[in-house]
């Protein structure tokens, strides 16, 4: 689709001048506090899947002590080249990470844990909660097939910056249940 094209590049371009400004580990602690505390209101929390974070991405790296701190396991994901989804393999100081062909972290050992929330990066988003991602789809459709196992919550993680009028979505997007920025929780 060629206006998510150029929508996408637009919104890395906004992402990259605040990340300039900021740095990316601008989520506010108190508020995902309030959402793992919500979550835990409505579902067994037991683990958790986050992004290691490149470029001008939001960091959701926070989440770690978090997590540690409430006993629920962080996974991060790794690509499985067979399906094209990611799977997620439980994240600690044993495993090692190597940079897979995009140049992100993924851990060299794997041990799958299906999570129960999973944060996404964004390049860009909607009040809807429909999000624009790098155009691969391996967050659609890994999230459409952990919907199908189980439920999940999926948030996204963007600059407030990163926000736009409209996202065109196509029928195998999935929409974000939360999306948290640096200065708003969108629901």
């Amino acid at each position: 689709m060629k206006s998510k094209l150029k929508l996408r590049e637009k919104c890395l371009e906004e992402r990259k001048i605040f990340f300039k400004k900021k740095g990316n580990d601008c989520l506010k602690e108190i508020d995902i506090n309030s959402i793992i505390s919500d979550i835990k209101s409505k579902i067994r929390l037991t683990s958790v899947g986050i992004y290691y974070p490149i470029k001008s991405e939001i960091s959701p790296l926070k989440l770690i002590k978090i997590c540690k701190k409430l006993s629920v396991k962080v996974a991060i994901p790794v690509i499985d080249k067979n399906v094209n989804e990611l799977i997620f393999s439980k994240f600690d100081k044993e495993n090692i990470l190597a940079k897979n062909k995009y140049g992100i972290n993924e851990p060299t050992k794997i041990n799958q844990i299906t999570p129960d929330v999973i944060f996404v990066p964004m390049v860009g988003f909607d009040k809807n909660l429909n999000r624009l991602g790098y155009g691969k789809g391996y967050y659609d459709r890994t999230i459409s097939k952990l919907r199908k196992l189980k439920k999940i919550f999926v948030i996204g993680l963007a600059y407030d910056n990163q926000m736009v009028r409209n996202i065109p979505i196509e029928n195998h997007d999935e929409k974000m249940d939360i999306i948290l920025t640096d200065k708003k929780i969108y629901r």
